[in-house]
């Protein structure tokens, strides 16, 4: 889990003002569930984690998705990880990082395009050259 920290701790860096915590499966149940529990009640405002988010969890409150290396997902994971923000009527916004379009699959490209291009406002397609 070295790469999520990594992730953390870059974006305490960019944004000091956040309150950031960590969520992923390999931490002990009872700590995901507490974590889980503070963001619901919005005792942080940002929560980096795996996929572990796209099996139900439902907080309002939340408006914004990250999703980094987006073209190794499918599309079906992608629109489950996209609807897990925006279930209020606050704007919701998924930003799906990728790696330089020569980079990925003709597949994946297709498949970003895809989502991307979909009804629901608020999807950003960003290539980043990492």
């Amino acid at each position: 889990m070295e790469n999520i920290e990594k992730a953390a701790q870059k974006l305490v860096e960019l944004v000091p003002e956040a309150c950031i915590a960590i969520g992923h499966d390999q931490i002990r149940e009872r700590n995901l569930e507490r974590v889980m529990n503070d963001f619901h009640h919005q005792r942080f405002n940002v929560l980096v984690c795996t996929t572990i988010i796209e099996t139900g969890i439902d907080i309002a409150s939340a408006n914004t998705i990250i999703i980094e290396r987006a073209d190794r997902f499918g599309l079906a994971q992608l629109r489950q990880l996209q609807g897990r923000v925006g279930r209020s009527h606050h704007q919701a916004y998924a930003y799906l990082l990728t790696p330089n379009p020569q980079a990925m699959s003709v597949d994946a490209q297709k498949q970003l395009e895809a989502i991307a291009s979909l009804e629901r406002s608020g999807c950003w397609l960003c290539t980043s050259h990492q």
